[in-house]
């Protein structure tokens, strides 16, 4: 009896665990149905693109320019829809839109009835409705503003033995720290080359450069430039110059600057230079023109770049220098890219026994970051 009644309270026992078990498995199932319940009810936002054909996407807005929307699904990745198919846009979240005109607006959208483009502000009355083709760019507002920077170096190096004996290295870098309305920009190149152990090219050149936004467009601007070159007799020629520029362009896409201003420049020779009265040293004041040209071509397929700087000395109308670098980047993998640059430089009056111009062709490696 006693060994039954033993029995019996283990059965009771066992009982209650599987109840308790059978109660716990229930409420996480209710718990897991209220949530998919949830979800059923309150889907997760996303923003949709309705076609001309009709189909409709959804997912999340990424940007727009040069014509095409980039538009990320959960199945797909990002995609490249084409802007004059799409008939209706719905973002979850606001949206800086440019009209390409130095106008934006910046809200959430849909479209109306009609087909317009309707911006809602999260503050103020909304902008009159857009016609979806008036749209150029559109992206996520910008978080406020913190320093933040951007920039690449590169470089290559070759060496040939043999019947040619020649070692060929060169470095270039670029460097941009910014917070608006203000922008720091650094520059600095280094080339050296030999041919048959005998030292061939050494030259080298490093700039920096502060600008100020006034608008989006206007700026004021102070920078240095320092060159050096051994083979022109050149061991160092400065330069500072301040003044006011312009930015027509500022994109992912596209950039072009210009900049203008006087300066003073100092010149010193590694000999005294007939060409220049019999002195190693010269020093004048100067006036400064820069142009800085970048664009993308073929949905980021390669970039082209391009840089101009002119020095005209304002007390000697003969004396004047012109540098341009113009050349092509091609991404590979990563942040890692490859870069063909042309560079040519012509100085209207060298030191003595020395060329005009110099040009040279450079094939690099490069990280962008």
């Amino acid at each position: 009896m006693m060994k039954c009644c033993h029995n019996s309270k283990e059965s009771v026992s066992g009982g209650r665990k599987a109840l308790t078990k059978y109660y716990i498995l229930k409420g996480l199932f209710v718990l897991v149905a209220a949530v998919l319940l949830l979800q059923t009810a309150n889907p997760c936002q996303a923003d949709e693109v309705v076609m001309k054909n009709g189909d409709r996407i959804q997912g999340t807005v990424v940007s727009l320019s040069q014509g095409k929307l980039v538009f990320k699904t959960s199945y797909a990745g990002k995609i490249n829809i084409s802007w004059d198919q799409v008939a209706k846009l719905t973002t979850d979240e606001p949206m800086e839109v440019s009209l390409g005109d130095d106008k934006t607006a910046t809200g959430k959208l849909t479209t109306s009835q009609s087909g317009d483009l309707v911006l809602k502000p999260e503050e103020g009355a909304p902008p009159p409705p857009l016609k979806l083709a008036q749209v150029k760019t559109m992206e996520r507002p910008k978080p406020p503003a913190t320093w933040d920077y951007t920039g690449n170096v590169n470089a290559g190096a070759s060496k040939e033995t043999g019947n040619t004996n020649t070692e060929k290295y060169s470095f270039i870098g670029n460097l941009k720290i910014f917070k608006m309305p203000h922008v720091l920009k650094f520059y600095a190149y280094y080339k050296k080359e030999f041919n048959k152990d005998k030292l061939s090219k050494d030259q080298g050149l490093g700039s920096g450069t502060y600008e100020r936004f006034l608008t989006k467009k206007w700026f004021l601007w102070g920078g240095a430039v320092a060159q050096m070159d051994k083979f022109q007799s050149l061991d160092l020629r400065a330069n500072a110059a301040v003044g006011p520029g312009y930015q027509i362009w500022h994109s992912n896409q596209k950039n072009l600057s210009l900049k203008l201003g006087p300066g003073y420049t100092y010149e010193k020779y590694t000999k005294k230079m007939k060409n220049f009265g019999g002195a190693d040293e010269r020093q004048y004041f100067s006036a400064y023109w820069v142009l800085d040209f970048d664009m993308w071509f073929f949905q980021k397929l390669f970039q082209v770049f391009h840089h101009d700087d002119i020095l005209y000395d304002i007390e000697n109308a003969g004396n004047w220098i012109a540098r341009t670098r113009t050349g092509i980047r091609v991404p590979l993998v990563s942040h890692l890219f490859s870069a063909f640059q042309f560079d040519y430089d012509w100085t209207n009056q060298p030191a003595d026994g020395k060329e005009k111009y110099d040009q040279s062709w450079t094939f690099t490696i490069g990280w962008q970051f």
